[in-house]
């Protein structure tokens, strides 16, 4: 099978934020060689009945409630993809596909003030026991989500973009309507999630629409337990957080597509090496990592009977600095911490070696080829390794060096730092290297700490760093993704930022339905998210798809978190 290795290909050009429209149209191809020029079409083929597939995961999770901080894991996004109540997918042509398990019609927005949108369920959406979906499981989300300890005691949601904005939810049958408080204008509104958990389950652990605590023990419920329902095309037979899930066939789901598999198993492989390894021997059938190295490459360039496309993918690599360390808690500190990193030398030590034309993020919220792109950074110094502006950051609020050339703050306490970095991905170890010997030259002795893989998440939500690398998992939508970076009351927000000006500019993207005016806004909270010197990104980052030749209807995709598994209804092997 004839394989690429691309530099970039049209997702990668693509405007982040065109809902229609953004790959090449054209016939549908065998293969992922038609992925070049045919975005969602590509790999197409007729399945045959029955079959297994099991397919490789970069990185692991430590629960099983997306709704948490802790949840916050595109790896437990994958991993659940087949049995989730999402609204919907991009695809990656940028097309939103509604969920066809769940609902019958898009939303509809029935009043502008307040904000009200309406949900029509499809007589026989479930939860895959014999349950229907009804209002319930709404208001539940709503809770879950409202970041509100009168209706949720002590929870740690990932983010309240949604959940903070909703007035009431009312309904019956098949109509669901959520009424939104007066200041949320979202030009997103199409797109918020609105389900997550079964209410009826959560019931178990009590009166959880009247009692807080009951609300918080049902998040903590599903937190730890191996889901036993669906409203997916999947249900889960078996699986262990970080570790593997095994899925069958849900026979209750209402979705229209045909599934054909008999099972598919997720499985954690600890390391690209030992994903082609594993690839390479047929102990697995593919892979989406977070990332891909030119060593990997010329291991798949050489295997038989697969397909591989390296492109550029969904999550963008930055570097944090944490506010609440005793040191970076200065934002002249900060200014210079990131002024002094050299992203275009740490890009060319790791990522460009896998894509040769790479170029640097300017942008925390819109891809480099977006219509809304504008590069607030360059300007700063940040990211630009120039350490004469650094130390000028540093000599104007006081700092001073000793004899040895260490840094000591204008109290006259030495500068030390650490910086943590996923175990098992080098360009991140590597960035980590690169950061400490750029600091070396500021005074700043930097210690390199690595993060198990599993253990991740819980870091970064124990603010368990003061200088991290790790990549956000995004799709086309914005709207509520500067809450959740920057928002001083976000628990995605792991530095702990707070600025009340910031919070105010983010109110204000999520004060207009029009698309083009939020995009306006959102590009003056990155301006000032900037001047904050708080994250610096990198790049997006290259990533790739892996697969035997056995297996049709499996492509990449750029717009989802969810990668290869967006469309996992249609995995089937080959019946050709």
């Amino acid at each position: 099978m004839k394989r690429h290795h691309t530099a970039a290909v049209a997702a990668l050009a693509c405007t982040g934020l065109v809902l229609a429209g953004c790959g090449q149209s054209g016939t549908s191809s065998s293969g992922l060689d038609g992925c070049l020029t045919d975005l969602a079409g590509c790999n197409a083929g007729e399945r045959a009945e029955g079959g297994e597939i099991t397919w490789a995961l970069d990185g692991s999770w430590a629960t099983w409630n997306k709704n948490t901080t802790d949840g916050n894991n595109a790896y437990l996004s994958m991993a659940l993809v087949g049995m989730w109540p999402e609204t919907g997918q991009f695809d990656p042509d940028g097309n939103f596909i509604l969920n066809e398990g769940i609902f019958a019609s898009e939303p509809s927005l029935v009043s502008e003030s307040p904000v009200t949108v309406e949900y029509t369920l499809k007589p026989d959406a479930n939860w895959g026991d014999g349950t229907d979906i009804t209002v319930d499981d709404f208001i539940y989300h709503w809770y879950a989500t409202s970041g509100n300890e009168d209706l949720c005691a002590g929870c740690t949601p990932a983010s309240t973009s949604y959940g903070s904005q909703v007035d009431s939810i009312t309904g019956s049958g098949s109509k669901v309507t959520v009424t939104y408080v007066d200041g949320y204008h979202s030009a997103e509104w199409k797109y918020e999630e609105v389900l997550s958990e079964p209410a009826h389950i959560a019931a178990k652990s009590g009166d959880w629409q009247n009692d807080p605590e009951a609300m918080k023990a049902a998040e903590d419920y599903f937190s730890v337990t191996v889901p036993t329902w669906s409203t997916g095309p999947f249900k889960v037979k078996d699986g262990m957080p970080g570790d593997y899930v095994i899925y069958e066939p849900n026979e209750a789901w209402a979705g229209e597509t045909e599934v054909t598999l008999d099972k598919i198993t997720f499985k954690v492989v600890d390391g690209l090496d030992n994903i082609v390894t594993a690839l390479r021997n047929g102990e697995i059938d593919g892979a989406s990592p977070m990332s891909i190295t030119s060593e990997a490459i010329t291991q798949l360039e050489s295997a038989e009977d697969l397909s591989y496309l390296v492109s550029g993918g969904p999550s963008w690599e930055h570097v944090d600095l944490n506010t609440n360390n005793e040191f970076l808690s200065d934002l002249a500190l900060r200014q210079a911490v990131l002024s002094a990193i050299d992203v275009e030398n740490i890009i060319a030590r790791t990522y460009g070696y896998v894509q040769s034309d790479i170029v640097r993020k300017g942008n925390h919220l819109f891809r480099n080829g977006s219509d809304y792109f504008t590069d607030y950074i360059t300007a700063t110094g940040q990211g630009s390794g120039d350490i004469e502006l650094a130390r000028d950051f540093l000599i104007n609020a006081g700092y001073e060096w000793d004899e040895a050339g260490r840094l000591h703050t204008p109290e006259g306490e030495q500068v030390t730092l650490n910086f943590r970095y996923s175990e098992t991905k080098e360009s991140r170890k590597i960035t980590g290297e690169l950061a400490a010997a750029n600091l070396a030259d500021l005074g700043i002795d930097v210690s390199l700490k690595a993060i198990p893989d599993d253990k991740l998440g819980p870091t970064l939500a124990d603010g368990d760093f003061d200088i991290v690398a790790f990549g956000w998992s995004t799709d086309p939508l914005f709207v509520n993704a500067a809450s959740q970076y920057w928002h001083s009351e976000s628990g995605s927000n792991f530095g702990k930022l707070d600025d009340e000006e910031l919070d105010a500019l983010i109110a204000e993207i999520n004060g207009t339905l029009d698309y083009d005016e939020a995009a306006e806004k959102a590009n003056k909270a990155v301006e000032h998210a900037i001047a904050d010197a708080y994250v610096l990104p990198i790049v997006d980052t290259p990533v790739a798809v892996m697969v035997s030749d056995r297996l049709v209807n499996i492509r990449d995709n750029w717009a989802s978190q969810e990668r290869a598994a967006y469309n996992i209804a249609e995995w089937g092997v080959s019946g050709e």
